[in-house]
C-alpha cells in the first residue's frame, strides 16, 4: 500500500443530547448510495480540526462545534478518486458532542449535490443498527453501531481505533 495516493480526509460523529447521530447521505456516479459520516478532504495547510471546522460548518451549518477526541481511523481505496488523483481516502473521525439543532449547511444545494451530498439526517443507534442489518452497504462505516455504543458506553479511546483498509473499488 506503500505507493497509494490517499487523500487525507476527516469525519466527525456529531451525537446529540438524545444521543442520535447525524448523517450524510452521498450518491455518486460509481453507484454508491449510501449514509456516512459528515465531513470530508483536508485543504493544504491545513490541520484535523480546522479541516473538520470548515467541513461541518460547509455541510451541516452545525452551530458552536467543538471537537472532541479522535475516535478511530480508516482507510477506503475507490476507484477514480477525484478523476484519477487518488486511489483512495484516510478518514481520521472526531467525537463531536453537540446540542439537537436542523442541519443548515452554508453550501448551496447545487454544491451540496456536486460534491454527492443529498441528505442530512438524525439517526438513532437501534435505526444505524437496523439499516445495517438490512443492507451492510447503507452506513459506512460498516458497524456504527457498535462503534457509537462504545463511545457512549466508555467515551473516547486512549489512541484512535485501527478500523482497517476497506476496498470500495468497483470491478
Amino acid at each position: 500500500m506503500t505507493d497509494l495516493h490517499l487523500r487525507s480526509a476527516v469525519r466527525g460523529l456529531l451525537i446529540d443530547p438524545l444521543d442520535r447521530v447525524l448523517l450524510a447521505r452521498m450518491v455518486f456516479a460509481d453507484g454508491f448510495d449510501g449514509w456516512i459520516l459528515p465531513g470530508g478532504g483536508m485543504e493544504d495547510g491545513e490541520d484535523h480540526r480546522s479541516a473538520l471546522l470548515r467541513e461541518l460548518a460547509e455541510e451541516t451549518g452545525a452551530p458552536e462545534i467543538f471537537i472532541g477526541p479522535p475516535l478511530w481511523h480508516r482507510t477506503t481505496l475507490l476507484s477514480n478518486m477525484g478523476g484519477g488523483r487518488w486511489d483512495g481516502q484516510h478518514n481520521l473521525t472526531f467525537l463531536v458532542p453537540c446540542r439537537e439543532f436542523e442541519p443548515a449547511p452554508q453550501m448551496s444545494a447545487e454544491e451540496l449535490a456536486d460534491e454527492g451530498l443529498t441528505e442530512l439526517r438524525w439517526w438513532t443507534v437501534a435505526e444505524i443498527a437496523e439499516a445495517d442489518a438490512g443492507s451492510p452497504d447503507v452506513i459506512r462505516p460498516n458497524g456504527l453501531a457498535e462503534l457509537v455504543e462504545r463511545v457512549l458506553e466508555h467515551g473516547a479511546p486512549p489512541e484512535p481505533w485501527d478500523l482497517g483498509t476497506s476496498n470500495a473499488r468497483r470491478r
